[in-house]
């Protein structure tokens, strides 16, 4: 499935475009005929994406044509390896950083598709690699560059496949726990704020789907991060008999940003051993992995 979503990609740059994509017309780059092997034909359109694109013109229609291009280029990302997004990540950030209005176009275009909590392209790993990509290029001091660097580790943290950060939480009785004490083959954080009217539309769903209360293998933890202790003890509402739940003592969870929350509620995944399996999810991503 994989290789065959590669190869339908590339097809598109080879000149098999859809009806909304021949009205913004991105010069693709075209594979030379010699490299059959398709993650090799995948590296060469991602390294080479931008050479025909005419970055220097400030027109409409050509930053229309460059966000079409900009998001088949990420979307493109999430098939490659991490040595190859790394470097299509540097020719894009060679090409923006130095030019103040470019690169604040395409870092509003990053922060769009790939940082916003409502995108549906939201990607932490390919944004860390543009992210890290354009830092490396701005100088020392420069004030973009200290915004950058602070969203880039922001975004690394708790990043698919390594270790979730481990924290305190206080649990209705007063008693204090640690994340990393549940013994479980999988276990869902679910961030959640009694006062967050997004919360009261999603909870419900969340708390209510039979997937996450029937998985012999889950434990559900919610998780108030923040410092409201009279508004959490208010909030007494029925839970599944797998759910726990408790608050950051202090809020330390929200005040540090342990882990990152643009949204709530916010879905993490672990397995066993503690490692994020989905970061900031959604239900249907949590029951996607799930299955």
């Amino acid at each position: 499935m994989k290789k065959l979503a590669i190869a339908l990609l590339c097809c598109t740059f080879l000149g098999t475009l859809g009806a909304a994509a021949q009205e913004v017309t991105f010069p693709y780059p075209a594979v030379p005929d010699s490299i059959v092997d398709e993650q090799a034909r995948l590296g060469y359109v991602l390294e080479h994406f931008w050479e025909s694109y005419r970055f220097d013109d400030d027109s409409r229609q050509n930053r229309d044509t460059g966000e079409q291009g900009f998001v088949d280029f990420i979307n493109l990302m999430q098939y490659a390896d991490s040595v190859t997004n790394a470097r299509a990540a540097q020719v894009l950030a060679d090409s923006i950083v130095g030019k103040e209005l470019r690169l604040k176009h395409f870092d509003g275009l990053i922060d769009h598709y790939l940082g916003n909590p409502d995108s549906p392209m939201k990607n932490d790993v390919t944004y860390a690699h543009l992210l890290r990509a354009m830092t490396q290029r701005l100088p020392e001091g420069d004030a973009t560059k200290s915004r950058l660097t602070f969203r880039l580790s922001l975004v690394v943290r708790n990043q698919p496949g390594s270790r979730a950060a481990d924290f305190v939480y206080i649990d209705r009785q007063g008693l204090s726990h640690r994340l990393y004490d549940i013994d479980s083959p999988l276990l869902l954080i679910v961030f959640s704020d009694p006062e967050c009217e997004h919360c009261h539309e999603l909870m419900p769903a969340i708390i209510g789907n039979e997937t996450l209360q029937g998985d012999p293998r889950l434990t559900v933890l919610n998780i108030y991060p923040d410092d409201n202790q009279q508004a959490w003890e208010q909030d007494l509402k029925p839970l599944p008999r797998n759910w726990r739940e408790g608050r950051s003592p202090q809020g330390e969870l929200m005040k540090r940003q342990v882990y990152a929350l643009p949204a709530l509620p916010s879905l993490y995944l672990l397995d066993a051993g503690k490692r994020v399996l989905v970061k900031d999810g959604t239900l249907q991503q949590v029951l996607d992995a799930l299955r």
